[in-house]
């Protein structure tokens, strides 16, 4: 019934400590060699998620920067939807002096950011990448994938989700992806809009993808799948928002590989 099987990555596919568990590993690979298509769909840079996909030595498909760029089993890009420039130089003045914010941004292979102060929720630890730092006067916004902001401000977050809302409307797609990542791209894209592309690529309906998420970026890609599954740790307003999804175990115990083995493997641990 289901040939597609679409994942986030942190807090769904990955540990609480972002590892790949060798159970996992060995679910995932099983599942490819019975022929699905996986997809890896995440607001990770896809530099970063490369390194990901080449820890597990598999083909895959991939959605990075909650759509931005997709990428096809090949390795190739196949499409691609940057921030208009000066959207994005609006969206990197917004918040750019505030103490409480990080405003982060990627550009092609690089990443940069505008302060480094843990107390504003930052991880660098979670990124193979190595940040430089920018500022608005000189920076050249052309080809920048996605803008997110980092706090442990959530309402701060949500007063500038509204602003932006107001500022931008439908020209740019903002979710975020946990409480404390407000994250901004292109209006013409999401992780829903990559499954739709790569699904009419195969010619498989949408309706034999079996989905996984954990944030609200997840959220248009589980609602157009045949099946949506929320993680027992995902936001709250996700599982409001879809309360017809199945709700499934924890990351910390390696809760998609778990419900992928018992669903279509049945293999012993």
């Amino acid at each position: 019934m289901y040939r597609i099987i679409t994942v986030d990555l942190d807090g769904t596919l990955l540990s609480p400590e972002n590892k790949i568990t060798k159970y996992t590993k060995k679910i995932i690979k099983l599942l490819i060699n019975k022929g699905f298509y996986i997809i890896f769909a995440s607001g990770r840079h896809h530099i970063d998620m490369m390194h990901i996909r080449d820890h597990f030595n598999i083909r895959i498909f991939m959605i990075t920067s909650n759509g931005a760029k997709v990428y096809n089993l090949d390795n190739k890009l196949i499409f691609e939807s940057n921030l208009d420039t000066d959207i994005a130089l609006k969206l990197s003045c917004l918040k750019y002096l505030d103490l409480d914010i990080i405003t982060q941004v990627y550009q092609n292979n690089q990443w940069y950011i505008n302060n480094s102060k843990i107390q504003n929720n930052f991880c660098p630890s979670l990124s193979s990448l190595k940040y430089e730092y920018f500022h608005p006067d000189t920076f050249n916004f052309s080809e920048v994938s996605k803008i997110f902001y980092t706090s442990n401000n959530f309402q701060k977050l949500c007063e500038l989700k509204k602003h932006i809302i107001t500022l931008l409307g439908k020209k740019v797609n903002i979710s975020f992806s946990v409480p404390g990542c407000l994250e901004v791209i292109s209006g013409k894209t999401s992780k829903g809009y990559g499954l739709q592309l790569i699904s009419n690529m195969l010619g498989i309906s949408l309706q034999e993808c079996i989905t996984f998420g954990d944030g609200m970026n997840d959220y248009d890609m589980l609602n157009i799948s045949g099946k949506a599954c929320i993680m027992e740790n995902a936001d709250s307003r996700l599982k409001d928002a879809l309360p017809y999804a199945e709700i499934i175990g924890n990351n910390k115990h390696d809760g998609v590989a778990v419900y992928l083995n018992k669903m279509f493997i049945k293999f012993d641990n």
